[in-house]
């Protein structure tokens, strides 16, 4: 892992990349923990106002992330809808700093946050096709390290949020995170373009194209392949007297159709896991407090917990990830998920939460790498789009947590609502153990014949 460590700092771009990152989760860390709480205490909205406040910002950032990553991959600039959605985001945040009536909340919401959100899907596809790192392990590698440097601005974002709070209130708050979202800009804009970087020929090291050679199948398709789809497309080759090239593009061609057909069902798990983590996230500072005895410093234990254990996992991960079955590790995660959602609903003392918390830690760390990962190898020529589809799943569980939440803690309780995040978490392992059953399978089947 040393040695990637080091050609990943000498990868061109990889460096001032990493910055931007790290400013954007810094951005992000200051101002997510404390907008809710700027709604109420601040703006003076109700629960209601807040949760259509939140629910339209979320909304408009799907919305804005579909229609970004479209236009990125049709023209091939993801530098520049991310440098948009960034100046999205300076705009809206340093609104946030004057505007205080509930009508013009709602427009800098659905006009600047929403569509500014759209940067964290866009920094990552304008990360894997700037980087241009033709090795696919060190290339989900990089992915995993600019991911992990996320939650680096998360062990340390929120308790500096907190302080900057305490001496500049949401001005101040909210003017710092304007100057980072503008800083990863700034970065971005730096670093030169990387349109049609798909589409170009390489050369290897004879300077030969390799443009008109046919490019692996992707893991996914492959383990999802049936010998009838080869056997089919071999069969059509031979009656049409097709070469051998195109006959492996016929048969990769079925297998990419097949692979399409099971992407709104891990979209679908995807977002029943964010649903629970984003119930969660809201429910657990109340439970801890107020079901629990605890104190404010236990929740920003577990959180910060949380977020310091993701990160040597996601490393780790990011070097195992080519070698990885991933949809039998995204099935997996959603079992732990369900066990930690169990683990919350029996607990009786605060500090026991704190080390149940490498269990969502595990579960963030194989959806954020693996995850989207999948979803990009599943979708080839679509970085922007299979990124925005990736943190769309996560923001349209986010959309609907907050009623989920309120309304089941308020008839029900809090324990009742953690069982029922565990019912989610169970639903969304039916959805992935579908794609991990199948490939196993295969994999058995052709371990079988090899023998």
């Amino acid at each position: 892992m040393p040695t990637r460590f080091i050609d990943l700092m000498r990868t061109r771009h990889f460096v001032p990349l990493a910055i931007a990152t790290l400013m954007l989760g810094v951005a992000l860390s200051f101002t997510a923990p404390y907008l809710s709480l700027f709604g109420v205490e601040e703006a003076a909205m109700s629960p209601v106002r807040l949760g259509v406040f939140m629910t339209l910002v979320s909304a408009s950032g799907v919305w804005a992330s579909t229609v970004v990553a479209r236009w990125s991959d049709r023209s091939g600039r993801h530098r520049a809808s991310l440098i948009v959605s960034l100046v999205a985001a300076v705009l809206g945040y340093a609104s946030l700093g004057f505007v205080r009536g509930y009508a013009g909340l709602v427009v800098v919401g659905v006009v600047l946050l929403g569509p500014g959100g759209a940067s964290l899907s866009q920094i990552f596809a304008f990360g894997r096709a700037v980087l241009r790192i033709g090795d696919a392990e060190q290339a989900e590698f990089a992915s995993a390290t600019l991911r992990t440097l996320l939650s680096v601005a998360w062990v340390f974002g929120p308790a500096v949020g907190a302080l900057v709070l305490s001496q500049g209130g949401f001005k101040g708050l909210f003017a710092f995170a304007a100057l980072s979202f503008a800083a990863s800009a700034v970065i971005a804009w730096c670093i030169a373009d990387a349109k049609q970087a798909d589409d170009r020929p390489s050369l290897d090291e004879s300077g030969t194209s390799r443009a008109a050679e046919m490019p692996p199948a992707s893991e996914a398709w492959e383990a999802s392949a049936t010998e009838e789809q080869h056997a089919a497309a071999m069969r059509h080759c031979a009656s049409a007297a097709i070469g051998t090239s195109e006959c492996h593009s016929v048969s990769n061609a079925a297998l990419a159709a097949r692979a399409r057909k099971a992407i709104p069902r891990i979209l679908l798990a995807l977002t029943l896991i964010g649903l629970a983590a984003n119930a969660t996230m809201i429910l657990l500072p109340l439970y801890l407090v107020h079901a629990l005895h605890g104190t404010r410093l236990t929740v920003s234990a577990a959180l910060g917990t949380g977020a310091l254990l993701e990160i040597p996992m996601m490393l780790w991960l990011g070097a195992k990830s080519s070698k990885l079955r991933k949809p039998n590790w995204l099935a997996a995660s959603a079992v732990v998920h369900a066990l930690y959602f169990v683990a919350l609903a029996v607990v009786d003392q605060p500090l026991a939460v704190v080390p149940l918390q490498v269990l969502p830690a595990a579960v963030v760390a194989i959806t954020s790498c693996l995850g989207m990962t999948y979803i990009q190898d599943l979708m080839p020529g679509q970085l922007g789009a299979a990124t925005a589809l990736f943190f769309n799943a996560s923001r349209v569980g986010s959309i609907l947590s907050g009623v989920l939440a309120g309304t089941i803690v308020g008839a029900l309780g809090y324990r009742v609502a953690f069982l029922l995040c565990a019912a989610l978490a169970v639903c969304a392992f039916a959805l992935l153990s579908f794609d991990a059953i199948r490939m196993s399978g295969n994999a058995l089947r052709a371990a079988v014949r090899r023998a």
